[in-house]
């Protein structure tokens, strides 16, 4: 299950960051708010980046340090020691 803000690689080698987006019906009244959480694919700039910070963290976990990462809103990369319950993950 992503959450909001999640990064993942994809299969295809590059970086999205999942999303959370607004679904509308034009024409439907009453369609109601849906949302949908969809992985956006981050600019050259961030891929490059966060290949080099995938790296990093590949030495840090080989050091048994387990760590994540988070790009916000504000597009900055933070880093976070997972918790024992999202390493079982």
């Amino acid at each position: 299950m992503a959450y909001d803000g999640e990064l993942v690689k994809m299969a295809n080698g590059r970086w999205a960051r999942f999303q959370r987006c607004q679904v509308s019906r034009p024409g439907v009244e009453d369609a109601g708010e849906t949302m949908m959480l969809i992985a956006v694919e981050l600019d050259e700039r961030y891929q490059q980046l966060l290949d080099e910070v995938s790296d990093s963290l590949a030495h840090y976990r080989h050091r048994g340090i387990p760590v994540q990462v988070k790009l916000d809103e504000a597009q900055r990369l933070t880093l976070h020691p997972e918790s024992e319950s999202s390493a079982l993950h």
